[in-house]
C-alpha cells in the first residue's frame, strides 16, 4: 500500500459509506431547513446584521487559520460596504482586506457559476501579500507543515503534476453530480487541502470552495453561519482527522462524518444567534412607539450584544462623552419605561439590565 491517499491507485476517486453518513446528512439537512425557516422570521434590517456579523466572523476566522490577525472593526467595515449596510460608525478599509471580503462575497453571491482555473488564479492573486504576477503561477517545490509533535501534513509533493490535478479537480467541481453538495463540500475541501496549489492562501480558497457547495446545498446566498469559525475552534482534531486520511485509502468516510459534525455545530450556533436577533427584534417591535434618544438606543442594542456588560451609571457617562447627571437621567428614563431595572444596588455599584 503506497504511504499517502494520493498516491493510491484510483486517486482522486474517493470513496466513502453512505450508509453511514444518511443519518448525519439528515440531521444537518433539518438543521438547514431550520435555520432558513428562521432567518424568513428576520425583518430586512435585522437580517442585514446577520449576514454582516456571519460573513465578519467567516473572514477573520478563516484569514486566522491562514496565521494572519485581521482587524475586525477594519472587515466589519469592508464586509458593511460591499453588501450595502450604512454603519453608524465611520471606518477607514484597508485595501487588502477589501480584496479578501471581495473574493468570498463574489463567490457566494455567483454560487453557481463555473469556477475556472482563471477564477482561482485571480482569488490567489487577491488574497497574496502583494499583487505581483507571481499568483499566477502553482507552487513549484514540495510543502510540509510541521506539527509540533512531528506528525504533521505532507501535501502532493510533486509540483510537476499540480497544474493537472487542478484541471481535473475543477472539471470535478464544475460537473453536476446526483452526490449532495454537503458530500461534494467535504470531499472539494479535502482534494483541494491535499492538492495545495500555491505557496500560501490554499486553506482560504479551499474554504471558499468549500462553501460554494455548501451555499449551493442552501439554495440561497445568504451566509448565515461560519465554517470557518468551527474549524478554527477544533483545530486540532481537524488537522488529527485530516492526518488520518492523509495516511488512509481511498475510503474518506470518517473526514466526511466529521466534516458533517462541524457543519451541524456551525448551524446550531447560527440557529442560537438568530433566536438572540428575533429576540431583540421583537423587543424593538414591543418599544417602537416609545421615544428614546440616541445614547439611550445606542446602550440598549450593547445590552442586547454583550450579555457580560455592567451597565453602571458611570460607565454610560464615559461611554456616550455625557456628564453623570445626564447619565442617570438616561437610565431612570428607561426605568420608567419598564426597558430596564436594576440588578443590584450600593451606590456607584448600582448596576441594570434589561427587563
Amino acid at each position: 500500500m503506497s504511504e499517502y491517499i494520493w498516491q493510491q491507485k484510483g486517486w482522486p476517486y474517493l470513496t466513502w459509506n453512505n450508509k453511514e453518513l444518511l443519518h448525519v446528512l439528515g440531521e444537518v439537512r433539518n438543521r438547514q431547513g431550520r435555520l432558513a425557516g428562521k432567518a424568513s422570521l428576520l425583518g430586512v434590517d435585522f437580517k442585514k446584521e446577520t449576514l454582516l456579523k456571519s460573513i465578519t466572523t467567516d473572514v477573520i476566522k478563516s484569514a486566522e487559520l491562514e496565521g494572519r490577525a485581521l482587524d475586525i472593526n477594519l472587515v466589519r467595515a469592508s464586509v458593511a460596504g460591499r453588501l450595502k449596510i450604512r454603519l453608524t460608525e465611520q471606518i477607514q478599509t484597508d485595501p487588502r482586506i477589501d480584496r479578501m471580503v471581495q473574493v468570498m462575497i463574489d463567490a457566494l453571491q455567483n454560487y453557481r457559476q463555473p469556477v475556472s482555473e482563471e477564477t482561482v488564479f485571480s482569488w490567489q492573486e487577491a488574497l497574496g501579500q502583494d499583487e505581483s504576477n507571481a499568483a499566477r503561477f502553482y507552487r513549484s517545490a514540495a510543502v510540509f507543515e510541521p506539527e509540533a509533535d512531528g506528525d504533521g501534513l505532507f501535501y502532493i509533493q510533486n509540483p510537476a503534476v499540480i497544474p493537472d490535478e487542478m484541471r481535473r479537480f475543477l472539471k470535478w467541481f464544475n460537473t453536476i453530480h446526483p452526490t449532495d453538495p454537503l458530500i461534494k463540500a467535504g470531499v472539494a475541501h479535502l482534494r483541494l487541502t491535499f492538492i495545495h496549489p500555491f505557496n500560501e492562501g490554499n486553506g482560504y480558497i479551499a474554504r471558499i470552495l468549500t462553501d460554494i457547495f455548501l451555499t449551493r446545498a442552501d439554495g440561497f446566498p445568504q451566509h448565515l453561519y461560519s465554517l470557518s469559525a468551527q474549524i478554527s475552534k477544533q483545530r486540532e482534531l481537524y488537522n488529527r482527522v485530516l492526518r488520518r486520511a492523509q495516511n488512509g485509502n481511498l475510503d474518506i468516510t470518517e473526514w466526511l462524518l466529521w466534516f458533517l459534525y462541524c457543519f451541524e455545530t456551525a448551524l446550531i450556533e447560527a440557529e442560537d444567534m438568530l433566536t438572540h436577533t428575533l429576540e431583540k427584534s421583537k423587543f424593538w417591535e414591543k418599544y417602537r412607539l416609545i421615544r428614546l434618544n440616541e445614547r439611550q438606543v445606542k446602550m440598549i442594542n450593547l445590552l442586547w450584544e454583550r450579555s457580560d456588560c455592567k451597565l453602571t451609571s458611570s460607565y454610560w457617562a464615559n461611554l456616550n462623552l455625557c456628564s453623570p447627571d445626564t447619565a442617570l437621567r438616561d437610565i431612570q428614563d428607561l426605568i420608567n419605561k419598564k426597558i430596564l431595572h436594576r440588578k443590584s444596588s450600593g451606590g456607584r455599584s448600582t448596576c441594570y439590565e434589561l427587563n
